[in-house]
């Protein structure tokens, strides 16, 4: 029965690291060796454990979150937040909507930033051919203008971009410990 119980948590594990696997089944091996020396059975021992299917969508879960704070990066954030939704589905009715908008609004204003920056490159060279209607000082003014409106964009893409990143780990957190039913602390 236990061993039972562990190879199917271990094989809904799969997608984990074996070097992090070992560490997560570890635990509920340990679980089993201080239980059954307390003089527990095997079946109240996984009584106490639940399903090992929740258990993995759990360990899962926290997984991509603690990898997501590691490793900041795009694909563990999503990774992070698709693991959430797999705990809840309120996350998916309420959740994904807003934070797709969010980050397409983050892109667009990425987009901005880039535009504001390279801008100055095309009204330079359309000034030396002769495409333009103002002085070159004027246009050199205006370019020095989009260059430093792009930068400053740009280096506040980059701040708002670590706000949006930490806020979406928090909220994570925040529902895991709704989910868990801890207190909402």
């Amino acid at each position: 029965m236990r061993n039972e119980f562990l190879i199917k948590l271990e094989t809904l594990l799969q997608k984990v690291p074996e070097h992090d696997r070992r560490e997560m089944m570890y635990d509920y091996e340990e679980h089993f060796q201080i239980g059954l020396a307390n003089g527990k059975n095997e079946n109240e021992l996984m009584a106490e454990l639940g399903d090992p299917h929740v258990i993995a969508r759990d360990l899962l879960a926290e997984y991509r979150i603690v990898k997501a704070e590691k490793e900041q990066s795009v694909p563990n954030i999503f990774r992070a937040i698709l693991a959430t939704i797999s705990v809840s589905f309120f996350n998916l009715v309420f959740i994904v909507g807003p934070i797709a908008g969010l980050f397409g609004a983050y892109v667009a204003l990425c987009a901005v930033a880039l535009v504001l920056t390279i801008s100055p490159v095309v009204l330079i060279t359309s000034s030396m051919w002769g495409f333009s209607y103002e002085s070159f000082a004027v246009n050199i003014f205006a370019s020095i203008t989009l260059f430093s409106l792009g930068m400053l964009m740009s280096i506040g893409m980059i701040y708002v971009g670590k706000f949006f990143y930490n806020l979406v780990l928090k909220y994570i957190r925040f529902n895991i410990r709704i989910i868990k039913g801890e207190k909402a602390a």
